[in-house]
C-alpha cells in the first residue's frame, strides 16, 4: 500500500507538473506586440482587407456557378403555375424536403429532379455529368404507372400548395447499385439503403420545378 504522505507528494507533483504544462501552451498562443505605429496599422488594415476580400470572393461564387431561385415572387406568378398542373399528387416528407431545397438554391445548380444520365453520373461518379461534384441523386420516386412524362403536377402538403413538376423522363433505377455506390452497401442495416429499398417508389422521374 502507498503512505499518505508520498501519495500527497506525487499528487502535488502531478499538479505542478500539469501547471506548467497549461503555461507551455498559454505561451504558443502569445506573441510579442509589434511597437505602436503606422507600419502596424498599415498591417492591420491589409490583414482586415485580405480577409474581407477572400470572404466577398467565396460568397460570389455558389455551387455550379449559378445560384437558383424558383421561388414565385408574386400570387399571379402562383396562380399561373398551378394553373399549367393537372395532377395533384400529396408529396412525401423527403420530396417536400428536396423540392424545396431545389427551389431556395440549396441544390445548385439543379432546377429540377435528375434525369436517367444526371442520375446515373452521381451514383458512379458523385458528379453531374458537367463534372460539377454532387454527393447524391436527388430524384422524385412514384409507384404510379400512369405518371408519364410530359405531366405538369402540383405537389401539395396537405391543402397547401408548395410546387409544380413538369416531367420530362421516367425510368426504373438500379437501385442495389445506388445504394452501394452511395452508401457502401446494399444491406438493410443501412438507413440510406433502407430508405431507397422501402421509401421510394420503383420508378424516378425527371420534372422541372
Amino acid at each position: 500500500t502507498i503512505s499518505r504522505s508520498l501519495l500527497y507528494k506525487l499528487t502535488t507533483m502531478k499538479f505542478f507538473a500539469a501547471i506548467a504544462v497549461l503555461a507551455t501552451s498559454a505561451s504558443a498562443f502569445t506573441s510579442i506586440a509589434p511597437s505602436r505605429g503606422v507600419a502596424q496599422q498599415q498591417q492591420s488594415t491589409f490583414g482586415v482587407a485580405h480577409f474581407d476580400t477572400s470572404l466577398m470572393a467565396a460568397k460570389q461564387v455558389p455551387h455550379g456557378g449559378t445560384l437558383v431561385d424558383l421561388v414565385a415572387k408574386s400570387d399571379s406568378d402562383k396562380e399561373a403555375a398551378i394553373a399549367k398542373a393537372t395532377v395533384e399528387i400529396e408529396a412525401s416528407e423527403r420530396q417536400l424536403c428536396d423540392v424545396e431545397l431545389i427551389m431556395n438554391g440549396g441544390f445548385s445548380p439543379l432546377t429540377g429532379f435528375m434525369d436517367e444520365e444526371t442520375y446515373n453520373s452521381v451514383v458512379e461518379n458523385m458528379a453531374l455529368p458537367d463534372g460539377t461534384i454532387f454527393g447524391l441523386p436527388v430524384v422524385f420516386d412514384t409507384n404510379d404507372e400512369s405518371l408519364q412524362p410530359g405531366t405538369t403536377i402540383l405537389l401539395k402538403q396537405g391543402d397547401l400548395p408548395i410546387a409544380t413538376v413538369e416531367f420530362t423522363d421516367k425510368y426504373v433505377p438500379n437501385k442495389v447499385k445506388e445504394c452501394k455506390e452511395c452508401y457502401g452497401t446494399s444491406e438493410l442495416e443501412h438507413p440510406g439503403t433502407l430508405m431507397v429499398a422501402t421509401e421510394r417508389g420503383k420508378y424516378y422521374m425527371r420534372g422541372k420545378v
